[in-house]
């Protein structure tokens, strides 16, 4: 008896679940919107650190900007001497 049910419980365990390609899609696209969640964050930590507290619309737009934009500012806040450098490119 303890061996079908040892026996059942490890079927159990190494079945493997079917993952739709919608489910695959989502998947994907939620870890990109992570990653870009992070990079956004990390970007704000950075600039306010450089420059001090950040007004609510900078905020608004460094955590609604595209991954590219990201991106770019993420290299410029490296040679920006004011907050506007960031934002160039």
């Amino acid at each position: 008896m303890d061996y079908l049910l040892a026996a059942q419980q490890l079927e159990q365990e190494h079945t493997m679940s079917y993952v739709t390609i919608a489910e695959r899609h989502g998947i994907a696209k939620g870890r990109q919107e992570g990653r870009q969640e992070g990079q956004a964050e990390l970007l704000l930590n950075q600039i306010r650190r450089r420059f001090g507290p950040l007004s609510e619309a900078v905020t608004q737009r460094i955590l609604t900007a595209k991954a590219s934009q990201l991106e770019t500012w993420s290299l410029n806040i490296l040679d920006a001497t004011e907050l506007d450098d960031v934002f160039r490119g």
